[in-house]
């Protein structure tokens, strides 16, 4: 639709105004030129052309402007469009009037005598309308540019802000590696040396994390000649908030351990992370003190899978400690129990965290305990060290390279050299 007939009321308004000031401006021409009134009518065809033109190629350029220019567009098309009707319906007065009059020859002989005329205004109306196509043409091409423009322009923009964002992203994941390796290097700082050996005993353990930074530890102290402390813990939860509380935990222990029994040092420890941690936060930990003079080994078992007894040419034995198996930090009236049992020379008492037998294999089930003995009774008799490193690489077979859990184990064995010497000077 052409935008004027959307306003009807205006082309009416204009039309009601066009129509008696062009019949006034005949009227004038004729009286100052001494033509008959008809004569003198005639003459807007040529006009009545031009606007024609003019109005039907308004509606091209239009189309493509901006609001406000297009709004005057209209307004000039739809003066255009009433200034023609006012002269076709002046030129069908003249027309009619010639006709009743009788004079009709005297009115073509005056389309004949201006024809020349009518003719240069019909070229210039065609020029005008020709023009406006252009124009029309011209600004959807400067429209389509601009767009064009703005639109690679806003591309550009956007790209560069990908780009800054990008790099951000990088430098604050390149910072956050680097925060994540510091604190991975400070957590394994932390932990003892890998292998440790004393008197009437060797220790080795192991602790691989799922992530930077592991929610397990384990801690080897010594409280006096001959006794010694062992723990393997396993924090909930993975990342810096576990291990925050895994360096807070391995620092209370042997402080409270030193001065305390071990179920007083289990219950002070529960009573202690029950103030300082969220309900959702808890830690499940054996404890063990071994003394290296007797073989005689004290046990307590605070929610971690049963530790293990390996006797050369006996299959492995599950150790299960009596009481609650509750994690420490979950409620703070907890009573645990221990369990005591004789290392011979030679025996060897393996603690470990749940993530050896909940590892995942490559169908998605865990290990399970029972695969976890048989991988335990295929590992031979070699060094402790030795040792723990083929059930790491067994279990790492057995599963998926993908551990959602922290792997830590720890295997005390009492010496039989230092046994032995210790026979020798008894008797």
């Amino acid at each position: 639709m052409h935008p004027i007939l959307a306003h009807p009321g205006r082309l009416g308004l204009y039309l009601g105004a066009w129509l008696p000031s062009s019949g006034l401006l005949a009227t004038l021409l004729a009286v100052s030129n001494g033509l008959p009134w008809a004569q003198a009518i005639t003459l807007a065809v040529p006009l009545s052309l031009v606007y024609a033109f003019v109005c039907l190629g308004s509606w091209y350029p239009c189309r493509s402007m901006p609001a406000e220019a297009s709004r005057y567009v209209e307004v000039i098309a739809t003066h255009t469009l009433a200034a023609a009707i006012s002269s076709g319906v002046w030129i069908l007065a003249g027309l009619g009037w010639s006709i009743l009059l009788d004079r009709l020859p005297y009115f073509d002989d005056t389309l004949t005598q201006y024809q020349g005329l009518v003719i240069l205004f019909f070229v210039v109306g065609v020029l005008l309308y020709g023009l406006a196509v252009v124009m029309h043409y011209l600004l959807i091409a400067f429209e389509a540019s601009r767009e064009t423009e703005s639109r690679n322009l806003e591309l550009q923009v956007q790209a560069r802000e990908a780009d800054l964002r990008a790099l951000q992203a990088q430098r604050e994941q390149e910072l956050a590696e680097q925060e994540l390796e510091l604190a991975r290097s400070i957590q394994r700082r932390l932990l003892p040396p890998p292998e440790i050996e004393g008197d009437g005993y060797r220790v080795a353990a192991r602790n691989v994390p799922a992530r930077f930074v592991a929610g397990d530890f384990y801690d080897v102290f010594q409280l006096s000649d001959s006794r010694i402390g062992l723990v393997v813990a396993d924090v909930a939860g993975k990342g810096i908030g576990a291990s925050l509380i895994t360096a807070s935990v391995k620092a209370m222990t042997p402080l409270i351990a030193a001065e305390h029994d071990l179920i007083e040092t289990a219950q002070r420890l529960n009573a202690k992370l029950f103030e300082e941690l969220d309900r959702r936060e808890f830690v499940a930990l054996s404890i063990a003190i071994f003394d290296s003079s007797t073989g005689e080994v004290e046990l307590v078992n605070c929610g971690l899978p049963d530790p293990y007894l390996l006797c050369d040419g006996q299959a492995p034995c599950p150790i299960e400690v009596p009481g609650p198996r509750l994690p420490l930090g979950v409620r703070p009236d907890i009573v645990y129990k221990s369990h005591r049992l004789r290392l011979e020379p030679g025996d060897r008492l393996l603690l470990l965290t749940d993530g050896l037998p909940e590892a995942r294999t490559t169908a998605g089930e865990p290990l399970g305990y029972e695969a976890l003995i048989s991988l335990l009774a295929n590992c031979g008799n070699s060094e402790p060290s030795e040792w723990l490193d083929q059930l790491f690489e067994k279990v790492r077979l057995a599963t998926s390279d993908h551990n959602e859990d922290d792997l830590t184990a720890l295997v005390l064995e009492r010496s039989v050299a230092e046994s032995l010497a210790a026979k020798a000077g008894g008797a």
